[in-house]
């Protein structure tokens, strides 16, 4: 009995080592690679390529029936912000098999305001919480200012995004003169933000980080209407030539 006791403990220990190792491979990052959360779930490219047009960078990552394309305006290493005005930064990622076809785009769209920065720190204005705006295509934002002695707005802070906004709205903050103005750079329901952290000429490959909410530009009545990446990262990418 006791044999067969120990028996029981030696196999459970040895499953127990093999589900370790098992959970170390899938998370261990493949060289090159491209993998991230998408929706909360692990999800890694089975082939990933990178190619330079006009000094613009596109990433394309591959499973069988997907594909996340991320794009840049250059490649030198930094930061990029999605769902604004400039398309040349975007993400986008698309489903088909079957009859199924579900496309995802950084694309400017209605939403919650997600960043919104001063264009014009207007005058007469005083240190303020819970503020509201007025002007652009959405309604129900209120922001929180800090002022300069001279009643110059100098930062803010979005209290409330609203709802129905799209990235380049220009908004007026209530109260003042009337003159401070603030731009509606993304929404919640569009935007992210891609890094690029290594970039070799030498080799031709690209690394860097990323993670995006893309809303749906099909009419298809499966999935949901945005789609979130979280934790991405592409490593070692080889780049193309320009097809």
């Amino acid at each position: 009995m006791k044999k067969f006791i120990m028996m029981r403990k030696i196999l459970s220990l040895i499953a127990i080592s093999f589900l370790m190792i098992s959970c170390s491979e899938e998370l261990k990052f493949n060289d090159p690679g491209f993998q991230g959360q998408k929706d909360d779930v692990f999800w890694r490219a089975n082939d990933t390529r990178a190619y330079i047009d006009n000094g613009k960078l596109t990433i394309e990552a591959y499973t069988q029936y997907e594909i996340v394309t991320l794009g840049t305006s250059s490649t030198n290493v930094g930061k990029y912000r999605l769902g604004t005005t400039n398309t040349n930064n975007f993400a986008s990622y698309t489903y088909d098999v079957d009859d199924i076809f579900l496309e995802y785009a950084t694309v400017p769209s209605p939403g919650p305001a997600s960043l919104v920065t001063i264009q014009n720190g207007g005058t007469g204005y005083s240190n303020a919480s819970s503020v509201a705006v007025t002007g652009g295509t959405g309604s129900g934002m209120s922001v929180s200012i800090v002022t300069n002695s001279t009643g110059v707005v100098t930062s803010i802070t979005l209290m409330s995004r609203g709802n129905g906004y799209v990235a380049g709205d220009l908004v007026t903050v209530t109260g003042g003169n009337l003159n401070c103005k603030l731009r509606v750079q993304n929404v919640q329901n569009s935007n992210g933000e891609i890094e690029i952290t290594s970039f070799d000429d030498v080799k031709m490959t690209v690394s860097g980080k990323f993670k995006f909410n893309a809303v749906k530009t099909t009419n298809s009545p499966f999935g949901g209407e945005v789609v979130n990446y979280q934790y991405g990262e592409f490593h070692n990418v080889q780049i193309y030539p320009s097809i």
